[in-house]
């Protein structure tokens, strides 16, 4: 397994997002009661459709402001790999929505951007979520 460490590039739609600090992804599938015969215990797990939630902190706060919550487009980033000769990776998120812009302005330092953005498959069965080598 390859690891990453740096934040190439972030881009929501036609924006890039511009110099990127961190970013988080988190995939999560909720549980539900398993459809059963009236049997005492559940003899499977059953899942509701995959959220996938992003959070996207940037040095810098002008583009942020331009963002309009409930936006929605394609979310990319691509990371490069601490061993030389890898292979950078590119992670996209198709319709992710742009839930919540946090600005944080600390004393003596550049302002940051907080991005946080949820997707989830329109049909309960595609996968948002794509990553591969560039």
């Amino acid at each position: 397994m390859s690891r990453y460490r740096h934040v190439q590039s972030v881009t929501f739609g036609e924006t890039l997002l511009p110099l990127p600090m961190s970013v988080r992804l988190s995939r999560r599938a909720e549980t539900a009661p398993a459809a059963g015969d009236d049997e005492a215990f559940a003899t499977s797990v059953q899942l509701r459709p995959a959220t996938i939630a992003a959070e996207v902190r940037i040095r810098g706060t002008a583009v942020a402001e331009m963002l309009e919550l409930g936006q929605q487009e394609t979310l990319s980033l691509t990371v490069t790999p601490t061993q030389d000769g890898a292979s950078s990776r590119t992670v996209t998120i198709a319709g992710a929505v742009l839930s919540d812009v946090e600005l944080e302005y600390d004393q003596a330092s550049m302002a940051t951007a907080r991005l946080r953005f949820v997707a989830e498959a329109s049909d309960g069965n595609t996968n948002p979520y794509t990553a591969e080598d560039a």
